[in-house]
């Protein structure tokens, strides 16, 4: 990666139509208007629409300079087209990872994918098979940098036995801290860095949580998930508006700015990715790269989530892990 660009990358999942609405062409909008404004890094997968995602950002950036643009996309899923989260199959066998991403560059309409993550662990198939098939796409020059997804520390050592991993992509925010320290070590020690998703958590670290979730439209994935339940985004948005709003008021900048900050201050980060569907925040996201966050303010943030875990433990008896309904590893 090039650390020399904007490091607030656009993440393509909320193009699929499964939070605010947003057509086809809106969605290509958003695309190009990302570039057009000074971004760089993209992720997306095969899984996003089932094709359909790739397929508009093939179809938006077909007469942009290919050295304008970052795509970071995924394997670990075969046959996507038509299908539904119910239905869809995971695989890392060999001939499924080449097969899928032939298929990726196809409706990408590109030769080369910058960044190629395994999108989740298939415990039906060796972690070795699937590095196999990696490192023979990277040998061939179909994809330029490996990455692996949503994995523990035992998983990561397991991918990077090879030593190719340069990347992993983890739900991560000043909310959900999901990088032990264990973890941060490995990384550190091997070089490896962070790309988070989830690092405005959906709108809940933004000024969208004091919407609440009456405000969600119909068919919102957001609905009816663990940490969209009514008394917890209360918790949350409490903490937010008497814990992280005076900071954002202070620096003068937006709550999801400085979410997005903090997590670029972070030593093991690469780049982040934030989803948007509303062109007036495409640069207001991308500003948020030039956010200078001092060590007293990371401080403050980190004393704030300290007491948000006091909190919760207190009054729940959970983390805040176990309170907002997160699996081990957090999704």
């Amino acid at each position: 990666m090039d650390m020399n660009k904007n490091r607030v990358g656009l993440g393509t999942f909320p193009l699929a139509d499964v939070f605010s609405h947003i057509s086809k062409d809106g969605a290509k909008d958003i695309v190009r208007q990302f570039i057009d404004k000074g971004g760089y890094y993209i992720d997306t997968a095969p899984m996003y629409g089932f094709g359909e995602v790739e397929t508009l950002i093939g179809e938006a950036l077909h007469t942009y300079p290919r050295e304008s643009y970052y795509i970071a996309t995924k394997c670990g899923y075969i046959d996507v087209e038509g299908k539904s989260f119910q239905t869809i199959q995971k695989s890392g066998k060999y001939d499924d990872v080449i097969r899928e991403c032939e298929r990726s560059l196809k409706r990408l309409n590109i030769d080369y994918i910058d960044l190629y993550f395994m999108h989740s662990p298939d415990p039906q198939t060796p972690i070795e098979e699937t590095m196999r098939a990696l490192i023979k796409l990277q040998t061939e020059g179909k994809i330029r940098e490996i990455g692996t997804s949503n994995v523990n520390l035992f998983e990561l050592k397991e991918y990077n036995q090879s030593g190719k991993i340069s990347f992993i992509q983890n739900r991560f925010s000043l909310l959900n801290r999901s990088i032990e320290p264990e973890l941060e070590e490995y990384m550190m020690e091997h070089a490896i860095k962070l790309v988070p998703y989830q690092v405005i958590d959906r709108g809940q670290l933004t000024g969208k949580v004091f919407e609440g979730i009456e405000n969600l439209r119909e068919g919102d994935l957001r609905t009816g998930r663990s940490d969209w339940l009514p008394e917890k985004v209360d918790v949350i948005a409490d903490w937010v508006k008497l814990s992280l709003s005076p900071i954002a008021k202070r620096l003068g900048i937006t709550l999801g700015q400085l979410s997005i900050a903090w997590a670029l201050h972070q030593k093991y980060m690469g780049f982040v990715i934030v989803g948007n569907t509303n062109p007036a925040y495409t640069e207001i996201n991308l500003k948020a790269n030039d956010v200078k966050l001092d060590a007293s303010t990371l401080l403050e943030i980190d004393n704030a989530y300290k007491s948000l875990e006091t909190q919760v433990r207190e009054k729940y008896g959970q983390s805040i892990r176990e309170f907002r309904g997160l699996n081990e590893k957090y999704f």
